[in-house]
């Protein structure tokens, strides 16, 4: 969440129009891809943690709904985050 907030624009307020600051208006793409690669960090880890209960579970639903439920989180963020830099290429692109 730190990185996100990080990458994203600065909003103007009040203070930085008064003494006329300069604001960054686009997304910070190094931080764009640190972002990324928690995301593919987190989505390996729920992976490899899927494996392994396959294979350490004493019961048969030990901690596979929750792993499922993190897996799928983590292809949504990563859904998100195409969206967000290839969507706005392709609205380049293609305008509407």
């Amino acid at each position: 969440m730190l990185v996100f907030h990080r990458a994203q624009p600065e909003f103007e307020t009040f203070f930085d129009r008064f003494y006329q600051l300069d604001l960054r208006t686009v997304w910070d793409l190094r931080f764009l891809q640190y972002l990324l690669y928690i995301i593919f960090l987190g989505l390996a880890i729920s992976i490899f943690g899927m494996i392994l209960a396959r294979f350490r579970a004493r019961r048969k639903n030990d901690l596979k709904k929750q792993m499922k439920i993190l897996g799928c989180l983590y292809l949504a963020l990563f859904f998100i985050y195409w969206l967000m830099i290839w969507g706005s290429r392709l609205s380049e692109l293609w305008p509407i």
